[in-house]
């Protein structure tokens, strides 16, 4: 069983597959995925060269350049090949293991609910998910052109087959999770 997990910015997605790691469950983040495209020397100078952006500060050159749908769409040209490559290495190696949990930030943006058996999506607040964003140390405007490009909440709700409340603490989000577990 395929179980994504979603859910906008700050919402907790990424503290849920952490969690449902450490006891036990096998999980891939495509968050986690990107990032280590991004620190592997050789992918990210493929990346930055198919989307005409300079390896020095191209953290904030591609965070600028995120408004313009253009840039936006080639990003995701180059960058999703290389997400689904990595999946498709990953998941034969968890595929004895029931169920596999993924995390997908933008799984109904980009119509691909039919790859999994459930969807899980995280709720959280807009002020509480700004407050985490700001935490990690993002700026204001990064958590509001992210937050732009995603669905509303309620209709991402409304989308899947579960909803987890994470307006609370750690260990509220950790619980909740437990009780989603014992249904299904």
């Amino acid at each position: 069983m395929k179980i994504a997990i979603t859910g906008n910015i700050g919402s907790g997605k990424s503290e849920a597959i952490k969690f449902l790691s450490s006891i036990g469950y096998k999980c891939i983040s495509s968050d986690q995925i990107i990032k280590s495209l991004y620190q592997n020397n050789q992918s990210r100078d493929y990346i930055l060269k198919r989307i005409g952006v300079a390896n020095e500060n191209y953290k904030e050159e591609i965070i600028k350049r995120l408004s313009d749908p253009l840039f936006d769409q080639k990003l995701k040209k180059v960058i999703y090949p290389l997400l689904y490559a990595k999946k498709k290495i990953i998941t034969p190696k968890f595929e004895q293991h029931i169920p596999i949990f993924y995390e997908v930030p933008l799984l109904f943006e980009e119509q691909l609910t039919q790859d999994f058996d459930a969807t899980i999506f995280i709720s959280a607040n807009p002020t509480k998910r700004k407050q985490r964003v700001l935490s990690r140390g993002a700026s204001a405007n990064y958590f509001q052109l992210m937050n732009q490009k995603q669905l509303k909440e309620n209709i991402k709700e409304n989308l899947s087959d579960f909803t987890i409340n994470n307006n609370g603490s750690i260990l509220n989000l950790r619980l909740n999770i437990i009780k989603l577990l014992h249904s299904l």
